[in-house]
């Protein structure tokens, strides 16, 4: 299927990988009300729903990718927006590159090549434990299931199901990459990866995706 999918880049803005947490607490703080922008439920709860709206660096500049109605959101956005403020320090935006792009979704005959270009966190607490007891063959199979996983998560958020994930085949090899997250330290993973499967340019997989981590390119 065809899915759309909006970029807005900072173009004249500098980031680290680091830095990305504080531009979304910045959009947060500016839209508090706009749940998509943060996640967070009025009262202090969580949204667990898929992010519409995700945060990234490309090529060192901040930007957000926007889903469903995180489109119209940042349409919006970017007619409104002439500044940043991170860190108290502000930054004018005199250009902003926005694109509203289709990308395909979905089972596919051939493999294609992909990478992460961020720290992919893959395990979860009990996944972690289960990780660990295995030998290194093991936890690369172990891996590619759950990248699996992952898949069956992001196409959720387009209201795509795959029919049968045992058709969906993943190759490929993951290097682990301990990140500190919250002041704790993660372990992620980076890797190139081959499946049968399209997923859109700059979407991530994983936990955390809307912040950044588990960003997909095509090779």
């Amino acid at each position: 299927m065809r899915v759309k999918i909006i970029k807005i880049v900072f173009d004249t803005v500098s980031f680290q990988a680091g830095d990305l947490p504080k531009l979304r607490g910045y959009f947060a703080g500016k839209f508090p009300d706009e749940i998509e922008f943060h996640n967070h439920l009025p009262g202090g709860g969580f949204s667990y729903t898929f992010p519409v709206i995700q945060y990234r660096l490309i090529n060192g500049h901040p930007a957000l990718i926007g889903i469903n109605n995180g489109i119209d959101l940042i349409k919006n956005l970017f007619f409104d927006l002439d500044e940043l403020i991170i860190n108290e320090r502000k930054y004018n935006l005199p250009e902003k590159e926005i694109m509203l792009i289709e990308q395909e979704l979905g089972e596919t005959e051939d493999f294609i090549n992909y990478k992460f270009s961020s720290p992919w966190m893959a395990l979860k607490e009990e996944n972690f434990q289960k990780y660990i007891k295995l030998n290194k063959p093991e936890q690369q199979s172990f891996l590619k299931l759950l990248l699996r996983e992952n898949l069956k998560s992001l196409c959720k958020g387009f209201d795509y199901w795959i029919d049968d994930i045992e058709k969906i085949k993943v190759e490929g090899f993951f290097k682990e990459k301990p990140v500190n997250f919250k002041n704790r330290k993660m372990l992620c993973f980076y890797g190139d990866f081959m499946i049968n499967f399209q997923i859109p340019q700059y979407l991530g997989l994983g936990k955390q995706s809307a912040r950044g981590f588990g960003v997909v390119e095509k090779v």
